[in-house]
């Protein structure tokens, strides 16, 4: 059996009563496209290939190859490149995909912000994080792990987390905690539109000083007047301004 290999993060489910729990919460459908990020050894692919209408399954590893080859599915297409350089528009066929993905903590944000990026053709997203991280795109305002991230993602998506699971359910086992997040699209909303750039544009300014009062950082980017008619509390520090009045800001600055 391949070895995971740690400078690809790899740590995969062994958990059958957590792989069972997890399809029961994506729920998958005999018409639905799934597209599956990091299958590794198939544990959730192979399950996933006998439930759904087609399901493409991107795979950097190499050497993992045989194991998904061996699930024999002609419903399984399997593509061996990083999800990072993957062309999505290779696999559409006409409907939106659902995602899956037991995601190797070492390039998280960078996964999550590719899915973002292509978030237009996602029905819903699935993935497994290490619990800090995971935290941290579900945080709430006056959380010191509510960020940049929390703001983009919770205003493009509504994300629920459904399941935590312990180290035990991976081998080898991670020195933490993960969970299990499902995505939901917010529609009408797009990364590449003018809110959401302005959106990121705010939250840089702001988080880049995260001790400092609002207000210093804003005067920045904003007028003094502008400032005085979003009625926000300038003495205020990044962490305890809600999404809604980020995107307040970012309205102001279209």
């Amino acid at each position: 059996m391949t070895k995971a290999k740690k400078d690809l993060g790899q740590n995969f489910l062994i958990d059958e009563v957590a792989l069972n729990k997890i399809f029961e919460l994506i729920n998958p459908k005999a018409t639905d496209h799934f597209l599956e990020i990091g299958p590794g050894r198939g544990a959730l692919t192979k399950i996933l290939a006998n439930n759904v209408g087609r399901l493409d399954a991107v795979e950097l590893d190499k050497d993992l190859l045989l194991s998904l080859k061996l699930i024999n599915n002609k419903k399984l297409y399997i593509h061996n490149e990083s999800i990072l350089n993957f062309n999505i528009e290779n696999v559409m066929e006409g409907k939106k995909l659902r995602l899956a993905g037991n995601l190797p903590y070492n390039i998280s944000t960078d996964i999550l912000l590719w899915s973002l990026n292509n978030l237009n053709q996602f029905k819903d997203m699935h993935f497994m994080f290490q619990k800090e991280f995971g935290e941290r795109l579900s945080a709430e305002p006056n959380n010191k792990s509510y960020g940049r991230i929390s703001v983009l993602t919770q205003y493009l998506t509504a994300l629920d987390t459904v399941l935590y699971l312990e180290p035990e359910s991976f081998k080898p086992k991670p020195s933490v905690e993960s969970v299990f997040i499902r995505f939901i699209p917010i529609k009408g909303r797009h990364i590449l539109s003018p809110i959401s750039i302005k959106l990121q544009e705010v939250t840089n300014e702001a988080f880049m000083h995260r001790r400092k009062m609002i207000g210093k950082s804003l005067k920045k980017i904003l007028t003094s007047k502008q400032l005085d008619q979003l009625d926000i509390d300038l003495s205020l520090r990044p962490e305890n301004i809600s999404v809604n009045d980020y995107v307040r800001i970012a309205e102001a600055l279209t």
